[in-house]
């Protein structure tokens, strides 16, 4: 077995190290390249499902019922508080994430997941005011002129001169990949934005997140590199993490490898991640740091939904956010608290990722036009 799985390995990087080597190593026949790179997706599926078994649903789905006979939740407390958080602010905050995020029980369907009603695709803003929707062949001739290069699905800000900030915004759907003056790498998560300067001046390399993005740093300890969302900051020289800030759930920071000190926006409370990490921040304000293995929160990147021991809910709005749904609750809303480990490919329809859902035969989840109804 050791064999083959070297042999396997070997193989997905040479195909790997072809896609991007130019020419040497790769098929003459594009479309035979195109069936290679299928296979490799295909691959790194089946690895991961051994990497991570699946978990034996029976006994969770027993354990999940008796936690929850009677109706009554119970919830761990974190064990880092961020010193200027609590108190009234951190109540307030916490009585209006339940209100407006978790389904009532009051026995009537509600709509936990809303979709939007938005065609443009991929999008570049300057400070002028000016946009440019990437999928455009105007769009990639205009920013040429900038010495931005664009395909539409990766943007390459290393040959550009002029500084002045800018915005990504990435829909629901869809993601993105940029290349910043640094060389710094980001990929860009469905319904997510990144503000960053063309070119980076003074001291410190720093960049604004909205939503969920992986970085693979380009090292420079000169100026560190300083990722901020509305409730912390992430401070690094260079190494790889992944960030996932949205605004109706837990944010978190997973490290790859390298380090990085995530920190409160007034720079009092500081937490030091090593790889294997994930800082967790609540929306009640209280906080954890816990080993996790990293490849289930940086799937996404290669076109997987990836979760592992993961709660339904958390599920149900990945799929709404990638395939851009209603998602409506008709059932006892306790069952978004179970958890599962759930794969499927994100390049998929949402019909295909539905089956696999249900397939875990725990819950029923159907497409009613462009709502899925859990029942």
């Amino acid at each position: 077995m050791e064999t083959n799985d070297k042999h396997s390995d070997e193989w997905l990087d040479w195909l790997e190290d072809a896609d991007t080597a130019g020419d040497i190593g790769r098929p003459a026949d594009e479309k035979e390249l195109e069936r290679l790179r299928q296979a490799v997706h295909d691959c790194n599926g089946v690895f991961a499902r051994r990497l991570h078994a699946a978990p034996d649903t029976d006994r969770a789905w027993e354990d999940f019922r008796r936690r929850t006979d009677g109706r009554h939740r119970r919830r761990r407390n974190g064990f880092l508080v961020w010193g200027g958080w609590t108190g009234m602010a951190a109540c307030l905050a916490v009585l209006l994430w339940v209100f407006f995020t978790r389904p009532q029980t009051d026995g009537q369907a509600v709509l936990m997941f809303t979709a939007v009603h938005d065609e443009r695709g991929v999008t570049l803003s300057a400070d002028n005011g000016t946009v440019w929707e990437l999928d455009k062949p105007q769009a990639a001739e205009a920013l040429e002129e900038q010495g931005i290069r664009t395909d539409g699905r990766v943007a390459d800000y290393r040959e550009v001169e002029r500084v002045e900030m800018q915005t990504l915004t990435v829909p629901r759907g869809k993601d993105f990949h940029l290349v910043l003056a640094d060389g710094t790498e980001v990929w860009v998560n469905a319904e997510s934005c990144l503000h960053y300067p063309s070119r980076f001046t003074g001291g410190e390399r720093r960049v604004r997140v909205e939503g969920e993005a992986y970085f693979r740093v380009a090292r420079d300890e000169r100026h560190p590199f300083v990722v901020e969302t509305t409730q912390f900051s992430t401070r690094v020289l260079g190494t790889e993490f992944n960030l996932q800030a949205y605004t109706d759930a837990p944010s978190h920071v997973t490290l790859v490898r390298g380090s990085v000190v995530v920190q409160d926006p007034d720079g009092r409370e500081e937490v030091n991640l090593q790889p294997g990490q994930e800082f967790t921040l609540k929306p009640d304000g209280s906080s954890e740091l816990h080993n996790v293995d990293p490849y289930a929160r940086t799937q996404w990147k290669e076109g997987y939904f990836y979760f592992d021991h993961a709660s339904l809910e958390e599920i149900l709005r990945g799929l709404g956010r990638w395939y851009n749904v209603d998602i409506e609750v008709n059932a006892d809303p306790e069952l978004l608290d179970f958890h599962l480990h759930y794969v499927a490919d994100r390049r998929g329809t949402l019909e295909e990722a539905l089956k696999r859902l249900n397939g875990l035969q725990r819950l029923t989840a159907v497409l009613e036009g462009n709502r899925i109804v859990l029942r």
